[in-house]
């Protein structure tokens, strides 16, 4: 019984005290990244049949590129979120809100115009969570990088 209360009373410190850090926003967006970073790579027809587009040789081709840079940049947040440098993790992290940033008004203008279906507003709304999220590390919390 002993030990339990011991996991318990550990398990409570680390629930009051932790605090969300920039390397916890990259490991969360890791695993977006690997998805939709995949999905476009490997299958990105079927990506743009969750959007209800109809991918034409062109489409299929960029989304296939695109993919590969979410992959790269999801290279770069498993390498930052293991960097012990405060720079390294801003830089990325000013990458990652210039892509959100326009990934967000992207989706926001493709909603808007009806080109996409419901599936669209997902997009808009991770993007611009990440953006927000981004934003306050390097600006409000700029300390805590």
């Amino acid at each position: 019984m002993r030990r339990l209360d011991c996991r318990v009373s550990q398990h409570s410190k680390i629930k009051k005290g932790g605090r969300m850090k920039l390397r916890h926003l990259f490991i969360v967006n890791i695993f977006f990244a690997v998805f939709f970073g995949g999905t476009c790579t490997l299958f990105p027809r079927w990506v743009f049949s969750l959007y209800g587009l109809s991918p034409y040789d062109a489409a299929v081709w960029t989304a296939k590129l695109v993919g590969g840079s979410i992959l790269g940049f999801a290279t770069l947040m498993w390498f930052g979120q293991k960097s012990t440098s405060v720079q390294t993790r801003r830089a990325i992290a000013v990458a990652l809100l210039i892509q959100d940033i326009i990934g967000c008004i992207a989706s926001i203008e493709f909603q808007l115009t009806g080109t996409v279906n419901i599936f669209g507003w997902f997009s808009l709304a991770l993007h611009g969570l990440l953006a927000i999220a981004y934003a306050y590390f390097l600006f409000v919390k700029s300390e805590n990088c």
